[in-house]
């Protein structure tokens, strides 16, 4: 096969930028190289040359292919110790998991479902060793569906650039510098039982060499790129693959409310996990034959939230002195940005939207970060008539998750209101390339052609509304990310307009 030039790296980047919004940076090219050398090898030769797979991403089968690439290309995006809140809440969770290996008991099993190029594992190796376990207490699996990915991680070896996350005094002493680059010692490598290939659409997951379930299970940013589904389907196997009392850590914009049940959501650290309970009805995948089973039951209101309090973790090697236990009541934990997030909505709830917004702009200003916050606080300047604000908030909500689908509806639907329709079409594309089931995305779609004076291509977007609800008439497959008052999420609503609309052209 012709080799894969950077042409054709710039050439498949734009794609992901106009289709999808997915900005791919210089130092994000060698990543999607690996993506699509990796896609070219799956396809066995079916395209021929590079630029015949370009091409393809031209035709009707474009978008089928673009969804294929999507979770490769995705799976590129690491970084060693990403997300700092997850890790400190793993370092608050190892004392007290370690307590049985060290006491002669079963190892601990932790699997890095979708490990990348290697950072995760390495990572999670690092914590335990820093928590005091050795080899013998932990067992490590690290898997991703990505083969290159995988060697990658193996050879673990990175340049300086990878390295900037790790505390100078973990790299010195878990890495050898070996010229430009940084090499995993044996000793960290230990923790690691294995690194290899599986997808996790299988229907067979790996499991620790006990025999027993998972403590802990890292999927982070994986599951936002499934169908409902399929989605459910993975989620019923981790939930299996758990032990009773462990953790699912995700990604921070992955939430499975209205899409999951059998998880307990759990606070640990200012960090939202998911814990499958000690004891309740085991949840399992569909069976392979007989009438289908019924979907996992979904709750209609946000599930409650269990904060887990843990005695205080000692300070990790490396990352600064410890300090002395001072006899004086222990600080109030900050507010988790959900916290934050639920007294919004009630100050939201009760008109006061001022205060809404101080609430979630406070929040923003110390740092706290997160994707349902910011969209949230951009329809609240929305409401507020505050449009260069609201932009601004929408900007840097697509900055953090550019594969959100309803960053991209509802970034549209604020550029439809402000009669900037060529811009509002694009991310509504954007949104329902990755979510093609948004009744509204389709009906607001049609609404930005009408805008720009395109009425054949607004028949369709009316029609696709239709199509879209009769496929599901409960509209979006989950729940929306954030908060909008203003715009139901049942599809019934935007089919009704969909009729009317159709009906006046």
């Amino acid at each position: 096969m012709t080799p894969v030039e950077p042409e054709h790296l710039t050439a498949l980047a734009a794609v992901l930028k106009e289709r999808v919004g997915l900005h791919v940076r210089a130092d994000g090219l060698q990543a999607l190289r690996m993506a699509l050398t990796a896609r070219l090898e799956e396809l066995g030769g079916e395209t021929g040359s590079v630029d015949a797979y370009l091409r393809v991403f031209d035709t009707d089968a474009g978008d089928d292919e673009l969804r294929r690439l999507l979770p490769l290309v995705t799976v590129g995006k690491t970084s060693f110790f990403r997300d700092d809140r997850q890790f400190q809440a793993l370092r608050a969770l190892l004392p007290g998991l370690l307590v049985r290996p060290q006491a002669g008991g079963r190892r601990l099993a932790i699997w890095s479902a979708g490990c990348a190029t290697g950072e995760e594992p390495y990572s999670l190796a690092m914590s335990a060793s820093e928590a005091g376990a050795t080899p013998d207490d932990v067992e490590i699996v690290a898997t991703d569906v990505n083969p290159e990915a995988v060697a990658a991680a193996f050879r673990g070896s990175y340049d300086a650039r990878r390295v900037k996350d790790i505390p100078e005094p973990l790299l010195e002493t878990h890495f050898d510098r070996e010229g430009e680059r940084y090499v995993v010692r044996a000793g960290l490598r230990r923790y690691i039982g294995a690194i290899r290939p599986h997808n996790l659409v299988s229907s067979i997951f790996p499991r620790p060499s006990s025999g027993a379930g998972w403590d802990l299970i890292f999927c982070r940013n994986v599951i936002i790129y499934f169908d409902t589904a399929t989605t459910q389907q993975v989620l019923a196997q981790f939930h299996q693959a758990l032990a009773p009392g462990g953790y699912l850590f995700l990604g921070y914009s992955e939430s499975l409310f209205r899409l999951f049940e059998g998880f307990e959501l759990t606070e640990v650290a200012g960090a939202f996990l998911y814990r499958r309970p000690e004891r309740g009805v085991r949840v399992g995948p569909p069976g392979p034959a007989g009438p289908p089973r019924p979907m996992v039951p979904v709750p209609s209101s946000p599930p409650p939230v269990t904060h887990v309090k843990l005695a205080t973790a000692p300070a990790p090697r490396g990352r600064g002195p410890a300090q002395p236990a001072a006899p004086q009541a222990a600080a109030p934990q900050p507010l988790a940005p959900q916290e934050f997030l639920d007294g919004a909505v009630a100050l939201f709830a009760d008109g006061r939207f001022g205060a809404a917004r101080e609430l979630l702009e406070r929040l923003l200003e110390q740092g706290g970060e997160d994707l349902a916050v910011r969209l949230t606080l951009a329809n609240l300047y929305g409401i507020l008539r505050q449009p260069d604000k609201a932009t601004d908030c929408y900007l840097a909500a697509l900055a953090l998750e550019p594969l959100s689908a309803e960053a991209h509806l509802f970034y549209g639907i604020h550029l439809h209101t402000q009669a900037n329709h060529v811009a509002a079409g694009r991310e509504l594309q954007r949104a329902l390339f990755i979510d093609p089931d948004l009744a509204l995305g389709h009906y607001y779609l049609g609404r930005s052609f009408e805008g720009q004076k395109d009425a054949q291509r607004a028949r369709l977007a009316y029609r696709n509304a239709l199509d879209a609800f009769k496929r599901r008439p409960d509209g979006k497959r989950q729940a929306f990310l954030g908060y909008y008052p203003d715009v139901p999420e049942d599809g019934t609503t935007f089919a009704r307009a969909a009729e009317y609309a159709l009906a006046a052209l």
